[in-house]
């Protein structure tokens, strides 16, 4: 792992231009990364043995690495292994501030110097293989306060955002509105946003727009929106014009319509781009596209355990360095500055 430099003096440095006086390695600022799209194979092996949860898929505790990759593979939809993975660690505030802590552990590890990882209070909050629940406030501050310490031990700064979950009602999304609201802290480990996740290809923003127009104007929150990752590029105009987000996730439809694009290049929105996904969905040219324009936008890896997208940051780098984007340092770290300025807590703690 690269040796970390104290976080304050590492962010002053990228905020003044100072680059140069530190290591590449130790710059990295994610903002798009996903709590459950995080954990590994073991730990969920891990905690399933501790907490002696019988998995459906194979009707009985796990006991090997095996054992929980059918659980993985047993759903309809990749999407559905989210599930898995939170009726796995859910549901216990024990095992939510570990896999917090270990997620702190993780960036550290690959110098990440700033995060902001997002995660649904609902599901955190219950077990259904294990029958159990929390309160969902019970589950924000248990992962909070993983960050927290791990942000301590690590000396990296972690904050996180809480989704509403497209799928839902607009009243859910009220509601976790106002969780964030209540639960709102700047201090390291606590919650900074309000995202909206889930089903984007069968579920597009409009009936959610209220909410988010409720968060922004009148609780004053931080607020940002997946949208246009591969298909309904007018989402991403929507979530700019009509929700008023500070920040888009993915964003790379928008080149498939000019009102879309220009929406973009004029608000001056900041792209949570996930090179991963992108080429995934064979659409990495749209970050030229932005480069191109003057776009604001960061790097990040989404969901990076094996199960997802099986990458780090070094792979993220590594892809926008290849064909067709064929980034250099410079545009790297540009790219991490961007990040840091359009980040919700940067030096707020």
């Amino acid at each position: 792992a690269p040796l970390l430099l104290p976080a304050m003096a590492l962010g002053m440095a990228l905020v003044s231009g100072a680059m140069a006086d530190f290591g590449r390695e130790n710059e990295r600022v994610e903002l798009h990364i996903h709590l459950d799209g995080s954990v590994s194979v073991n730990t969920l092996l891990e905690v399933a043995i501790d907490r002696q949860i019988v998995v459906p898929a194979i009707d009985r505790v796990p006991n090997n690495v095996q054992d929980i990759w059918k659980a993985l593979n047993d759903v309809e939809s990749v999407w559905q292994r989210f599930d898995v993975v939170n009726n796995i660690i859910g549901g216990n505030a024990t095992t939510l501030k570990r896999i917090a802590e270990e997620f702190v552990a993780r960036q550290a590890s690959q110098g990440v110097f700033y995060t902001e990882v997002r995660y649904d209070p609902v599901r955190a909050a219950v077990s259904n293989y294990a029958n159990v629940s929390i309160s969902i406030e019970e589950a924000v501050n248990a992962i909070s306060a993983g960050l927290r310490d791990g942000s301590h031990k690590y000396n990296v700064s972690v904050f996180s955002l809480l989704c509403a979950m497209r799928g839902q009602p607009s009243s859910a999304c009220f509601e976790i509105a106002k969780l964030t609201s209540r639960m709102l802290s700047y201090d390291l480990g606590g919650v900074v946003g309000l995202d909206l996740a889930g089903d984007e290809p069968h579920v597009n923003n409009s009936q959610y727009v209220d909410c988010f127009r409720y968060a922004k104007k009148e609780l004053g929150l931080n607020t940002t929106v997946h949208s246009g990752e591969a298909t309904q590029p007018q989402d991403v105009k929507i979530a700019i014009e009509d929700m008023l987000v500070d920040r888009v996730g993915h964003g790379y439809a928008a080149i498939w319509e000019t009102d879309v694009l220009k929406s973009v290049i004029n608000s001056n929105v900041h792209l949570e781009i996930c090179p991963p996904g992108a080429k995934r969905h064979n659409i990495l040219p749209s970050i030229s596209i932005f480069k191109e324009h003057g776009v604001s936008f960061g790097l990040n890896e989404d969901d990076p355990t094996i199960y997802f997208e099986n990458c780090t940051m070094d792979k993220v780098e590594d892809i926008v360095r290849s064909d067709p984007l064929n980034f250099n340092d410079e545009d790297i770290s540009n790219a991490y500055m961007e990040a840091l300025e359009r980040s919700f807590a940067w030096g707020r703690s």
